[in-house]
């Protein structure tokens, strides 16, 4: 097998070597771009998942909230009840001394 070189003046070269730097730039400009959309993705992803953590623990404060007013109010009707309970008492004692 016989390779033919073709002749290549020294302009020729360095157009190449131009044009192959130039292909290596874009191609690293594309992966740069590539990368930042990426990490931008990234980005909106924690935000979300932050989001997320942020209605849950909003959440989970609104549902201690609620137990805590319903455990005031069955204390309340609790104190209410043993109040009626005495003076039911009190007044039965009365009836019994009149």
């Amino acid at each position: 097998m016989v390779i033919k070189a073709t002749p290549i003046t020294l302009e020729q070269l360095k157009r190449k070597e131009i044009e192959a730097s130039q292909l290596e730039v874009n191609g690293l400009g594309e992966a740069r771009e590539v990368s930042a959309r990426a990490a931008e993705a990234r980005a909106l992803e924690a935000r979300a998942v932050e989001a997320r953590a942020l209605e849950a623990r909003a959440l989970e404060a609104r549902a201690l909230e609620a137990r805590a007013l319903e455990a005031r109010a069955a204390e309340a009707r609790a104190l209410e009840a043993r109040a009626a309970e005495a003076r039911a008492l009190e007044a039965r004692a009365a009836l019994a001394r009149a």
